[in-house]
């Protein structure tokens, strides 16, 4: 039988296309052992470079050069001050209604700054007296961060007078921790147990495996102010040199004697560490030779944690520390009387201020409007108190302002201006620092004593700092 040739093309055709699809067929089933049979499949270090097999990656061609160097950033101007008479208006119209109810006496007082001249901005009552509450914290920080080195730190030591009996010494480490924080975010605080470790380590290096144990707290004297009610006790602990945990036990509760608890907790660490402590530990005087030591956070980080938590006994603490540095004696006056040395020199004290303690919490403290305003204002201007505005809570974002500036008044504020709380009953006041809807920084303090109604006393003087935040005037 003869056959075309068209047709033998055609069968021709067919086979090769037979024989592709069985290729495939096989290679997708047996593609590795046919890749490594081809060498294409590398199974160790490649032999070959990617330009043997794939096509080279187009070549890149560098931009085009400017006639010219990119010039500086422009120097960020701030805007424009408000205009006095417009912003006292506004302040003035705020509503205080809810605040009069029932108040046998209202004092509603207040003063902006503009933060990098001091001009006066807007004044009610800047220079009538009133209860401050924490808002006291501010001039213990700007005292503090005014008398110290930043980097300063103070030191919890173990002495030995004699072999076989050491000494704790309490330094007024206002964070010092009964044990290393646990979460690795956290602030790094010294603790007994580093202190417990390393004086097991210098005392069994010397073959001393048992103890006894005095702890000494005399650096500070007068625990507990006066002026407090005996129902503060909950808000802050009796002051002392030596405590771990601001003197509070496993169960959160505040001791009455802080440093006897911090001496029973080194103790059973240190037995915990190797080293055996005879009998209970005792009141002693500090002597000997120094055998170990843990020392505080830096004091501008001391600093700024009493402020961002508003915690009164670190307060209470550094207010020690600086009637220390001070020359005065280590107590509630001694504290008072440095602060008061310090913001004299700065030109910050007010002849009518009236403190008591370092915090706060006492009623019988005294300042005016104008004296908050300017001590904010001094701590724009001057960088070594900076870090009292890196520990004030951002308006209605973190800290004791958090849940705050939710109205229509005071909304402006939130996420803009910072603040120091200050809250007793019948008391509320504000002060920190904002930016105006023009971007000029402003100081400011609002201060309302005798209010019944504390909500709407808060409100009021949220709303003063969204007034003056908003204002494009």
């Amino acid at each position: 039988m003869k056959f075309s040739s068209r047709a033998v093309q055609g069968v021709l055709t067919w086979v090769l296309v037979g024989c592709l699809l069985l290729a495939g067929f096989l290679g997708a089933v047996f593609h590795r052992s046919l890749a490594l049979a081809a060498g294409l499949e590398v199974t160790g270090a490649p032999t070959t470079v990617p330009s043997a097999i794939f096509s080279p990656a187009p070549t890149l061609v560098a931009p085009p050069l400017g006639n010219g160097t990119v010039g500086p950033a422009a120097v960020q101007v701030e805007g424009t001050a408000p205009g006095r008479a417009e912003l006292e208006s506004r302040l003035a119209a705020m509503d205080v209604s809810k605040l009069a109810v029932g108040a046998d006496k209202l004092a509603l007082g207040y003063e902006i700054l503009d933060a990098t001249t001091g001009e006066v901005l807007a004044a009610k009552d800047a220079d009538v007296v009133q209860i401050p509450a924490s808002n006291t914290k501010l001039l213990t920080a700007a005292a503090v961060l005014s008398a110290f080195d930043p980097q300063d730190r103070f030191a919890t030591r173990v002495l030995q007078p004699e072999t076989g009996r050491i000494v704790l010494v309490g330094g007024g480490d206002p964070m010092l921790a009964s044990v290393p924080a646990a979460d690795e975010q956290a602030l790094k605080a010294p603790s007994l147990q580093d202190l417990a470790g390393l004086t097991a380590k210098a005392l069994i290096a010397a073959g001393q495996t048992s103890v006894t144990l005095a702890y000494d707290a005399s650096l500070f004297t007068e625990p507990w102010n006066d002026t407090w009610p005996v129902a503060y006790r909950d808000q802050v602990t009796r002051i002392s040199a030596l405590w771990a945990d601001e003197g509070r036990d496993a169960s959160r509760v505040r001791s009455s004697d802080p440093a006897l608890l911090a001496a029973r907790t080194f103790a059973s660490q240190l037995q915990a560490a190797g080293v055996r402590v005879d009998a209970e530990p005792a009141a002693g005087e500090a002597a000997g030779a120094e055998i170990a030591r843990v020392e505080s956070l830096p004091v501008h980080t001391l600093v700024e944690q009493a402020l961002l938590r508003s915690n009164n006994s670190f307060t209470e603490v550094l207010g020690r520390q600086l009637a220390i540095r001070e020359g005065q004696p280590a107590t509630f006056a001694g504290a008072v009387a440095a602060i008061r040395q310090q913001l004299t020199s700065l030109r910050l004290w007010d002849a009518s201020a009236v403190l008591l303690d370092a915090s706060g919490l006492s009623r019988s403290n005294r300042v005016t409007p104008a004296m908050l305003a300017a001590t904010m204002q001094h701590a724009a201007a001057e960088p070594r108190l900076s870090v009292i505005l890196d520990g004030l809570p951002v308006a209605g974002v973190t800290g004791t302002l958090r849940e705050r500036f939710t109205d229509d008044v005071s909304r402006p504020a939130r996420g803009v201006a910072r603040a120091k709380t200050g809250t007793l009953s019948f008391v509320a006041t504000l002060a920190g620092t904002t930016l105006t809807a023009d971007g000029r920084s402003v100081a400011y303090a609002f201060m309302t004593n005798g209010s019944p109604d504390g909500w709407a006393a808060k409100v009021w003087t949220d709303q003063g700092v969204g007034v003056v935040t908003g204002c494009g005037c």
